[in-house]
């Protein structure tokens, strides 16, 4: 036997772990003594396992020949939406298709067709078009504007955005900062109830990671029972999980008073309640209107460039002591921000004041010269904690902006004649009532709309502030009527009627024109897409006002022709493939074992590195398939696939058979051959491929099958891995491409009979090592009685 290292083929060890306890009365090695008492069994518990390994090499070599063989079908063979499947007849088929013509930028054209050259289209009378409607007017008031402002007001400040919990899992601990504004999907984060906080914080968590690719979201739940918080661990998975401080824990009821020492509790799967209830106190603080506002920053996004102004400073606010001088100051600080930002002139700011002491600030868009700029977009996109939301300083939305807000409610949306609505209001579109609550955004106002079975989708567009209708049947078939509370909400709408297309063609050999009425702008002819994207070919009657076919007009044709490219590319590919098949087929039929080299054994393995473990097996799995016959029997079939009684014809397309004998069936193809025969009889290259065998009544052979259904045969018969029975070698091996067979395979069950053998072995083994730890502990026991019968008798002895 060969070595590596020094290994030798005697090298051994006990399966089963004696104890290595040496005899302590006999002094004998007992653990070195059984295990050679058992190498018979041993021995033959490593030769099942070294058959096993053999088994699962050859199982593994047999299928990386089936892989490539379904590799090579799926791709040429049967899988028909595969664009290189030798069967399809788009793959032969003349699907190079141009438009011709002036007309021809109004036509684009795809697909296969072998009459497309006798097709014309003589003109385009109308183009199809859905239903729609689009908004008259701005749909918003194109203002952006805060709320009612008092700048001398006491407001009510939530306590919990910026504030923190603390919390350790799994020995880590994190810090989470309670977010403002609005989360990823675009819903605000929001503190003024016990129930908005337990949502909000469910929410920030969802962006807390705790390990790889784990949310905290995934195994901290926030519930509330009563005006408490709970937090449950949903995971219980016996990671230490505690609650360990944080700002926010008094005004969450953690603590009995803000000043309170806290100690850190543990968060369970009954849930961690806090100590007493939220109160109105816990969620707000009083503030006035000039501390929440000093010093903050808001972020302005102009036509999609971002910028942050800063207001001005306690001290400057409170010298201006009256209202109006209040809000005089912040308008100045303002503008004049917003001019260095944006550029001079481009956004107005303007304070308003409403007769009752209270005050606004609006902000226009204009051109430098003064005048109203409608096309920009000015938006205030996010503020510093206290700024903005329902409840912030300033009273306005995130992401307010002088178009409608898709996430506020209705009636604070913007939508130009929204605010003053009653709800509930219910509006109908082709005669479906959808209800209209007062709590509904513009964005799920949009989605009921386009979830129903109204027969329309709406979308807003934000640069020209308008709602577009459009009927989700196509052409003649849409329609859009709208009733109810609809002009309300969403104003007056500019109306166009479904049509459908109408396309004239006509076919060579006939003087009859066609009108093809279609309800798309792109529909299929004789296996040809077509695409129409513009009128042409009528004029109007001037005495009847009707179109007709102008005569003058030039017609679109077709030119159809073979993709010559992609055919010869992929034909010559697949034969790459193909002959890397019969190679690696022949390769392991004819490498001869190196018997030298049999498996390792577990106990081999122990005395070796990794490389050396890898440079044996590479060599101990050479030649497992050596003579195969089942190798022999495909390899022999593959070897014919191209007909004999079809060489000459096969030659004519360049593709003949390797005459070297070592090649054993490899194939050799001329590109120029080939190329020139599919340009001169793209059916007749297609037909060496795909014809079936023709027999007389007798059963004779009279017409040899093509290329690629011989290749298919041969295929099946070995590496087909759907129906029953499957391949010859799915049925040996198994693949992982057909599931079934994985534990439905000739190998398969040689392995568990295998197995079966090493378990009653190893079985075998503990016995016979139990029977002789029994006489070695019996022997011991009796050594150890004569050493003590001798030790007593040698005492008489030493006074004589």
């Amino acid at each position: 036997m060969a070595s590596i290292g020094g290994l030798s083929g005697t090298t051994s060890s006990s399966l089963n772990g004696l104890k290595g306890y040496g005899g302590l009365a006999s002094g004998l090695d007992r653990d070195s003594l059984i295990e050679g008492m058992t190498q018979g069994t041993t021995s033959k518990i490593y030769k099942q396992q070294q058959k096993k390994d053999l088994l699962k090499w050859e199982q593994n070599a047999i299928r990386g020949i089936t892989d490539k063989m379904i590799g090579f079908a799926d791709k040429y063979l049967s899988t028909y939406s595969s664009s290189t499947n030798l069967f399809s007849n788009s793959f032969w088929g003349r699907n190079l298709i141009t438009a011709l013509g002036a007309n021809s930028k109004y036509v684009s054209v795809s697909g296969t067709s072998s009459t497309a050259d006798t097709l014309s289209i003589l003109g385009v009378k109308q183009l199809a078009r859905k239903a729609q409607m689009t908004s008259k007017i701005p749909a918003s008031d194109r203002t952006l504007e805060t709320g009612a402002i008092d700048p001398l007001e006491v407001q009510k400040a939530e306590n919990l955005p910026g504030s923190t919990i603390k919390i350790n899992y799994a020995d880590k601990n994190y810090t989470i900062t309670l977010p403002s504004g609005k989360d990823a999907n675009g819903k605000e984060y929001k503190y003024d109830t016990v129930g908005n906080i337990a949502d909000s914080l469910n929410r920030a968590f969802q962006d807390i990671e705790v390990g790889k690719g784990k949310k905290l979201s995934e195994v901290l739940q926030v519930e509330i029972s009563g005006d408490k918080i709970v937090f449950k661990d949903k995971e219980n998975a016996g990671n230490i999980f505690k609650l360990t401080g944080g700002s926010a824990l008094s005004y969450l009821g953690f603590k009995d008073k803000p000043d309170s020492e806290f100690k850190e509790l543990d968060i369970t799967e009954q849930g961690l309640s806090s100590v007493r209830n939220i109160t109105e106190d816990d969620i707000y603080t009083k503030t006035s209107f000039i501390d929440r506002i000093a010093e903050k920053e808001l972020t302005f996004t102009y036509n999609g460039m971002s910028k942050s102004i800063k207001m001005p400073t306690k001290e400057e606010l409170e010298k201006a002591q009256e209202n109006s001088a209040i809000m005089n100051k912040l308008t100045e600080s303002m503008q004049d921000q917003l001019d260095d930002a944006f550029g001079a002139g481009r956004v107005k700011v303007e304070a308003k004041e409403d007769g009752s002491g209270l005050y606004s600030l609006g902000f226009q868009t204009t051109t430098p010269n003064g005048k109203m700029d409608q096309s920009s977009i000015l938006a205030v996109s996010s503020g510093d904690v206290g700024l903005l939301g329902a409840n912030g300083a300033f009273k306005m939305n995130y992401g307010e902006s002088n178009r409608v807000n898709l996430d506020a409610k209705i009636a604070e949306s913007g939508l130009a004649g929204a605010q003053n609505m009653t709800f509930p209001t219910t509006i109908k579109i082709n005669g479906k009532s959808i209800e209209v609550k007062a709590e509904d955004t513009v964005r799920t106002l949009m989605d009921k709309i386009n979830e129903s079975d109204a027969g329309v989708q709406v979308t807003y567009q934000n640069s020209s502030d308008s709602f577009v209708f459009s009927a989700t049947a196509n052409g003649a078939s849409g329609k859009i009527d709208v009733g109810g509370d609809f002009a309300n909400i969403f104003g007056e709408f500019n109306k166009t009627d479904g049509q459908d297309a109408i396309v004239t063609v006509k076919y060579a050999g006939s003087d009859q024109t066609m009108d093809l009425v279609r309800d798309s702008n792109s529909f299929k002819v004789d296996g040809m897409t077509i695409s129409v994207n513009g009128e042409f070919g009528y004029v109007k009657d001037e005495a009847t006002g009707e179109l007709k076919l102008d005569p003058s007009a030039e017609a679109v044709t077709f030119d159809a022709k073979v993709d010559e490219d992609k055919i010869v590319e992929t034909v010559k590919k697949m034969v790459e493939e193909y002959n890397e098949i019969i190679e690696l087929v022949n390769k392991e039929t004819r490498t001869k074992p190196n018997r030298d080299y049999p498996p390792l054994t577990s106990a081999q393995k122990k005395e070796l590195s990794e490389s050396e473990i890898e440079a044996w097996e590479e060599k101990a799995k050479e030649g497992l398939l050596f003579n195969d016959n089942d190798l022999k029997g495909l390899s022999n079939s593959l070897r014919f696939v191209l007909s004999p009684a079809d060489q000459a014809a096969l030659k004519k397309i360049g593709l003949t058979t390797s005459s070297t004998t070592s090649d054993n069936g490899k194939l050799s193809f001329d590109e120029s051959a080939f190329r020139a025969a599919l340009k001169s009889d793209p059916e007749g290259v297609k037909e060496m491929f795909t014809k079936e065998a023709v027999k007389d009544e007798d059963g004779n052979v009279v017409s040899q099958a093509g290329i690629a259904v011989n290749m298919k045969t041969a295929f099946d018969k070995y590496a087909k891995t759907l129906g029953e029975p499957k391949g010859i070698l799915i049925e040996r091996a198994g693949s992982i491409k057909s599931p079934a067979s994985i534990t439905q395979n000739a190998v398969y069950k040689q392995l568990e009979e295998i197995d079966a053998r090493i378990e009653s072995l190893q079985d075998t083994l503990k016995m016979e090592q139990d029977r002789y730890i029994k006489q070695f502990t019996a022997l011991e026991s009796v050594i150890a009685q004569m050493n003590s019968q001798s030790s007593w008798l040698s005492q008489f002895g030493s006074g004589y």
